[in-house]
């Protein structure tokens, strides 16, 4: 209930989701013939629909999330785990285990396998639950990570976790308080971070997939791309908000 609850808020305050909810009461205002309220409501819905697409402003909101960890670059290889996230994937035969494995669990599953090769003697846990898919998403990413020659018995799947509080719930289960790299989006990255240290765990942060690798250009026209990165910001703050206040209630409870 509380996890269908999370996603419904999550949808509703979406950037688009704001956009046409100002847009459609600018025609409700404009059916009842509120000529100026129905004008204003549509200039806002039209304005905040070219902010939210326009590249500086998309690209610093996502970079305020991105730049909070650096890549990982400098291998410990002491670390015997390494944890990836999971993603999107659709289950579809008429395609390649990779080719159904969404654009962000690749990524993420590609720099999860690279440190991974890094290490000496190291465990992979690949995470996600299946959704409405056949398989899930951790064992879609198994697949794949045979494929590209990793043993079987050197992955472990956490196939039930439905979010990152689950998956940090899991992975407590599996290591308890032994250090681990964890892989996910850089836009993610901060969120996971806190889930899983309010957990006890000890991760160290391998952030991948980063959307803003530039400023972006002042002079530039807004695009369907900046959409995209404004929504993975926003919802990242709704879920960094959804879990400080989630604590904050637990904190009291207790």
């Amino acid at each position: 209930m509380l996890f269908t609850l999370k996603k419904l808020i999550s949808a509703l305050l979406m950037p688009l989701s704001i956009g046409l909810t100002l847009f459609i009461i600018g025609l409700f205002y404009l059916l009842i013939q509120k000529q100026r309220k129905a004008n204003f409501f549509m200039v806002i819905a039209f304005l905040w629909t070219a902010l939210i697409a326009y590249s500086p402003f998309s690209n610093n909101l996502v970079k305020s999330l991105e730049n909070q960890y650096p890549s990982y670059l400098k291998i410990d290889k002491s670390i015997n785990y390494v944890l990836v996230l999971g993603s999107g994937h659709v289950n579809n035969e008429k395609l390649s285990d990779v080719s159904q494995l969404s654009k962000t669990a690749l990524i993420r599953l590609t720099e999860g396998i690279r440190i991974y090769k890094e290490l000496d003697n190291a465990k992979l846990i690949l995470s996600g639950y299946k959704g409405d898919e056949k398989l899930s998403n951790a064992q879609m990413m198994k697949n794949v990570a045979r494929e590209l020659g990793i043993k079987e018995e050197n992955i472990i799947l956490h196939e039930e976790a439905k979010d990152t509080k689950e998956e940090s719930e899991y992975t407590k289960k599996t290591l308890m308080k032994e250090p681990f790299i964890l892989v996910t989006s850089a836009s993610h990255m901060p969120r996971a971070m806190k889930i899983f240290e309010a957990n006890w765990l000890n991760p160290i942060a391998a952030p991948t997939d980063y959307l803003a690798k530039t400023e972006g250009k002042i002079f530039s026209v807004p695009k369907a791309s900046n959409l995209k990165k404004t929504e993975s910001a926003m919802h990242e703050y709704i879920g960094i908000l959804w879990h400080t206040i989630t604590e904050k209630i637990k904190f009291l409870t207790d």
